[in-house]
């Protein structure tokens, strides 16, 4: 045995016992698995093989021991980014909790006992949802809870413009734009803190949901106790609901990714309308940045077996609600990111 076989093997024994270490404290997760076990793999085998390392240099030109040190550099390059990538994330993740804390801590926090409550997130919003809450208060609903996320358009100012008698409407500001995932969960937050309640349902600011459909919700759970997350379908419902031809392929490819990747069969994977019950609100922590909280939710249904059901809706597609809506292909955006956050994060 030569020094560099010898070198090999205790290497590989090194990163081994590291790799166990880093298992007993829980911190592992797939890509570090993977590197771990492809290098400890990698130098057991050429330890023991020694030929196979002329073999392999033979494959990949390589001619001089400075060429196997320039590739290794250029693996860890790109290991390292893949590092810092992660680190960018948590800092972002850490700015979005400073900014939902702010918020709430800012808000006229309320302990109130109401049966349901409205959540709706707001980007510049602001014509449109004050049409759209008004329209709420008409079916005879009272509670509206608005996540203004830091808006341009005054939303702050319509909202007390039209409704500064109305206690029952409750406005949360962020002071940076974080997105409708953000706005979200910091909904959710404040009424798990401070309000009593059944349920919220999540509600589009743009005018896109029915709130006829909420009669529905209602009268479901009346006769279904165990459930406890309700989720609209635009394919259930009896109406024909037109889709564009490219966007309905997308869906349908959406329903199978969904299924593989969580284990959990829908028939519309894009949920935004949503009837939540206070029950399931503690186990649903949204953590995904971007658009794709949604598929996120959906994820966390099955994983902490949160009991549903799907229930048909009426879409109220307008001009706005269409010039406004995401990109058919930002479904790749949200496969790449569910994957990397399911098996890489």
């Amino acid at each position: 045995m030569n020094l560099l076989e010898l070198f090999f093997i205790i290497s590989g024994v090194i990163i081994f016992f590291l790799a166990l270490d880093i298992g007993r404290k829980k911190r592992f997760n797939a890509l570090h698995f993977f590197v771990f076990l492809f290098v400890w793999a990698f130098l057991s085998w050429i330890a023991f093989v020694p030929q196979m390392l002329q073999f392999i240099w033979d494959i990949f030109w390589v001619q001089r021991w400075a060429d196997v040190l320039v590739y290794a550099s250029i693996i860890f390059l790109v290991y390292f980014a893949l590092l810092l990538l992660r680190k960018t994330e948590e800092n972002w993740e850490e700015l979005t909790h400073l900014i939902r804390e702010i918020a709430i801590q800012n808000s006229p926090k309320k302990n109130l006992s109401w049966k349901e409550v409205f959540v709706i997130p707001s980007y510049n919003e602001g014509e449109v949802l004050i049409s759209t809450i008004k329209n709420i208060l008409d079916h005879g609903y009272e509670n509206v809870l608005v996540i203004n996320d830091w808006s341009k358009d005054d939303t702050r100012k319509l909202i007390h413009k039209n409704f500064s008698d109305n206690k029952n409407i409750v406005v949360l500001t962020h002071y940076k734009n974080r997105g409708q995932w953000a706005s979200l969960e910091t909904g959710f937050e404040y009424l798990r803190r401070y309000w009593d309640m059944k349920y919220l349902i999540t509600f589009d600011a743009d005018g896109q949901h029915d709130i006829a459909d909420v009669k529905q919700f209602e009268k479901y759970l009346k006769h279904h106790d165990s459930v406890e997350i309700l989720l609209w379908s635009r394919f259930l419902s009896k109406k024909k609901v037109w889709v564009p031809l490219f966007r309905r392929i997308i869906l349908k490819l959406g329903i199978i990714f969904t299924f593989f990747i969580s284990n959990i069969h829908l028939t519309d994977t894009h949920n935004w309308f949503r009837l939540i019950r206070l029950s399931a609100l503690d186990r649903i922590n949204i953590s995904i940045d971007g658009m794709w909280h949604a598929s996120e939710i959906i994820d966390l249904i099955a994983e902490k077996k949160i009991i549903y059901k799907e229930v048909p809706v009426n879409i109220i597609y307008t001009e706005y609600s269409m010039n406004k809506g995401q990109s058919s292909m930002n479904a790749i955006n949200i496969a790449v990111k569910m994957i990397w956050n399911k098996f890489f994060k």
